[in-house]
C-alpha cells in the first residue's frame, strides 16, 4: 500500500527507471512521449504530496533498505528539500511539455528524453540526499548528463561547448571531492547530520583542513553553478545547446548546486559555524562580482541566447547574496529567487527557442517589428523581461524587494544599492530587446507564431509570473519555514 513516506524515493527511482526504459521505445516514440510526460505528472504529484506532508509533520527520513544512518543511505527531506523538489518537478514537466510538442532540434529523440530523466532524477537526489557522498554522486550523474544535453544537438559549436563544460565540471567535480574527503577525515563520518554533531568538537582542532575543505567546496560548486569568475563554461553552453536544453540548465540545474551547497551549510556545517568562517565574507564579494559582470557582460551582447545566459550568471549572484547575508529576509528571498528565476528563465529560453525556430534570427539586430507577426510570443518575452528587472507587479520584483530588505537588516545599505544599480544594468540589456521587436521595420512578412499547443508553456509560465508578482503568499509558509531552518 502506498504511503507518502516513500515518495522521496519513488521520485528517484521512477525518473531512473523511465530513463532506461524510453529508449526501448525509441521504435514506438509515441509511446515514449506518453510515459515521458506521464512520469513527469506523477513526479509532480508527488512532491505534491511530500511538500504537505513536510508542512503538516516536519521533516521526513527515509532509510533506503530499511538501514539508518551512519550505516545506510539516508534521504532527508525538510522544507528546503520539499521546496527545491517541488520547484524542479513543475519546472521539468513545463519544459518536457515543450520538448515533446515543438519542433525537433535533436536527431535521437528518445536519447534525449532519457537524458533528461535522468537529469532530473539526479537534481532530485542531489536536493534529498542525507549523506554527502551520495549528494556527490548525484552531483556527478546531474554533471554528465547536463554535458550530455548540449552534445545532443551534434553541432559543432554544441560538441565544442559541452567539452569545454566537461573539463570545467570535471575540475569543479575534483574540488568537491578532495573537500568531501577532507571533511571526512575531520569528522570520519559521511551522514551531514552526524558530520555536524562531529565537528562541534572537532572544528576546533583541524582550523585549517576544515577552511581547505571549504574553500574547495566554494570552487566545486562555484564552477558548477557559475558563479563569476568560474563561469566561463556557461555562455557557449546556453546558447548552442537545444531550446530545452538551454531552459534546464539556466532554469533548474545551475541552482540545484547551490542548493547543494547550501544544504551542506546548514547540516553540516551548522550556521553558527559559517557565520564565523571567513567563507562568508569571501561569498559576499563573488556574489557581488557575479551580478555586476554578469550584468555588464550581457549588455554588449547581440546574440539574445547569450544575454540569457550572462544574465543568469547575474541572477546566480543574487541567490548567493541573499544565504549569504544570513538575515531571515534576505534568506527569504534567496529562496524565492530560486523558484522565480526558474520560471522567468525557462520563460525567456524557451520563448526566444521559439522565434529562433520561427524566423532564424538569433540576434537583438535582426527582429525589428517581429513582434507584429509573433505578438503571443513577443508579449511573453516582454513579460519575462520586465519580471527580470523587477518591475512592481512581477515576480521578479518579490524576491529583489525580499533581498534588498534583507540586506537593510544585516546593516549592509551597499547590497540593496546593489541590487538597485543591477536592476538598472537589467533594464539596459533587455529593453533594447523588447524595443527592437515592437518598432522599426518589418521585414519578415512570413513569420508567424507557432501552435497553439507549443505557446501553452510560454502561458503558464507567464500566469506563474503574474501570479507570484500579485500574490505571493501561497507559497509563503514553506519559503518562511525554509528560511528558519537555515538561520536558527
Amino acid at each position: 500500500m502506498f504511503s507518502v513516506n516513500h515518495a522521496p524515493v519513488l521520485i528517484v527511482v521512477m525518473l531512473l527507471a523511465a530513463g532506461f526504459i524510453v529508449p526501448l521505445l525509441r521504435k514506438k516514440m509515441a509511446l515514449g512521449r506518453i510515459l515521458f510526460l506521464s512520469v513527469g505528472l506523477v513526479v509532480v504529484i508527488l512532491s505534491l504530496l511530500t511538500t504537505f506532508a513536510v508542512l503538516e509533520s516536519g521533516t521526513m527520513v527515509y532509510a533506503v533498505g530499511g538501514w539508518p544512518a551512519p550505516h545506510g543511505i539516508e534521504l532527508v527531506v525538510d522544507a528546503f528539500a520539499a521546496y527545491s523538489s517541488l520547484v524542479i518537478s513543475v519546472i521539468s514537466l513545463i519544459i518536457y511539455w515543450f520538448v515533446v510538442f515543438a519542433p525537433r532540434e535533436v536527431k535521437h529523440e528518445a536519447g534525449y528524453y532519457a537524458l533528461i530523466l535522468l537529469l532530473s532524477a539526479a537534481m532530485h537526489g542531489i536536493v534529498m540526499a542525507g549523506d554527502i557522498f551520495n549528494l556527490f554522486v548525484f552531483v556527478e550523474i546531474s554533471s554528465l548528463a547536463a554535458v550530455a544535453i548540449i552534445a545532443v544537438k551534434g553541432t559543432k559549436e554544441s560538441i565544442e561547448a559541452s567539452f569545454r563544460y566537461l573539463m570545467l565540471s570535471a575540475l569543479g567535480s575534483g574540488g568537491l571531492l578532495f573537500g568531501i574527503a577532507l571533511l571526512f577525515m575531520i569528522t570520519g563520518q559521511l551522514s551531514m547530520e552526524y558530520m555536524r554533531v562531529a565537528l562541534s568538537t572537532t572544528a576546533g582542532q583541524y582550523p585549517l583542513n576544515l577552511l581547505t575543505a571549504l574553500g574547495f567546496m566554494v570552487i566545486g560548486f562555484g564552477v558548477k553553478s557559475a558563479l563569476f569568475p568560474l563561469h566561463i563554461w556557461l555562455p557557449d553552453a546556453h546558447a548552442n545547446a537545444p531550446t530545452g536544453s538551454s531552459a534546464l540548465l539556466s532554469g533548474l540545474v545551475v541552482k540545484v548546486y547551490i542548493i547543494a551547497f547550501m544544504r551542506i551549510a546548514y547540516m553540516t556545517l551548522g550556521m553558527d559555524l559559517f557565520y564565523i568562517l571567513p567563507l562568508r565574507q569571501i561569498l559576499l564579494v563573488l556574489a557581488s562580482l557575479s551580478i555586476l559582470a554578469g550584468s555588464v557582460f550581457a549588455i554588449v551582447q547581440d546574440n539574445i541566447k547569450r544575454l540569457l545566459a550572462f544574465s543568469t550568471v547575474a541572477q546566480v549572484g543574487y541567490i548567493f547574496l541573499g544565504f549569504s547575508l544570513l538575515t531571515e529576509r534576505a534568506v527569504e528571498g534567496a529562496i524565492w529567487h530560486i523558484l522565480i528565476h526558474a520560471i522567468m528563465k525557462t520563460l525567456l529560453f524557451l520563448a526566444v527557442g521559439v522565434v529562433i525556430h520561427q524566423s532564424g534570427y538569433k540576434k537583438i539586430s535582426q527582429i525589428h517589428g517581429l513582434a507584429r507577426r509573433m505578438p503571443w510570443t513577443f508579449a511573453a518575452i516582454t513579460l519575462g523581461a520586465l519580471s527580470m528587472v523587477g518591475i512592481p507587479g512581477t515576480a521578479g520584483f518579490i524576491s529583489k524587494l525580499y533581498l534588498a530588505l534583507g540586506a537593510l537588516d544585516a546593516g549592509q545599505a551597499i547590497f540593496a544599492v546593489l541590487i538597485l544599480v543591477s536592476s538598472l544594468l537589467s533594464a539596459i540589456y533587455y529593453f533594447p530587446l523588447i524595443i527592437t521587436a515592437y518598432f522599426g521595420h518589418d521585414a519578415s512578412p512570413d513569420v508567424k507564431e507557432p501552435s497553439l499547443v507549443v505557446r501553452l508553456p510560454l502561458a503558464v509560465l507567464s500566469l506563474a509570473i503574474l501570479f507570484y508578482g500579485l500574490m505571493p503568499s501561497m507559497l509563503l509558509p514553506l519559503v518562511r519555514q525554509t528560511a528558519l531552518l537555515i538561520t536558527r
